[in-house]
């Protein structure tokens, strides 16, 4: 391959990397799905929004509710900083992959702060998830379990529904 066509390939390649490494889906919290993955599930504050979805169900006090959402938003701000953080940097590495004589250090070294970002919103999801259970009572932490069984058991057994449907044989 020629000089020109080989950086142009490993400055795709790179791209896709970083691009997709960093991706997050940006719907709005609500209801989550399946299909969504799991960076929607952790972007949006779960368990909070199942929590907060059946609090009267799980008898939810007002204080409860309050400290549900201050632990989601709290999380929510810290993501999209350090996700601000990382499309800085991915634009720093970008600049850098265009230049001829590029430098491997500096890029692998925004590479390493790239992970240590999505490390810190990780980090984050872990300890909101943890001072979510928490909120909960033992008794509305055993509730809450399983209603989220009854809601898997009931949306699995839709989609097998659906996905039988389309081989039956007519």
């Amino acid at each position: 391959m020629l000089p020109g066509k080989m950086s142009k390939v490993v400055v795709m390649a790179i791209a896709i990397f970083l691009f997709g490494f960093s991706g997050v889906p940006k719907a709005e919290a609500g209801m989550m799905h399946h299909c969504h993955g799991h960076m929607h599930m952790i972007m949006h504050g779960a368990p909070i929004p199942f929590y907060l979805m059946n609090q009267d169900r799980l008898g939810l006090s007002q204080d409860q509710v309050h400290k549900l959402m201050h632990l989601k938003m709290g999380f929510r701000k810290t993501a999209i900083m350090e996700k601000a953080r990382i499309k800085v940097i991915r634009e720093d590495v970008m600049v850098e992959m265009m230049k001829k004589n590029i430098d491997t250090s500096d890029v692998k070294k925004d590479i390493n702060r790239i992970v240590d970002h999505k490390k810190k919103i990780m980090d984050s999801y872990v300890e909101m998830v943890s001072s979510a259970h928490k909120v909960l009572t033992p008794e509305q932490f055993e509730k809450a379990k399983k209603l989220w069984r009854e809601m898997m058991m009931m949306h699995h057994g839709m989609m097998m529904h659906h996905g039988m449907a389309g081989h039956q044989k007519m």
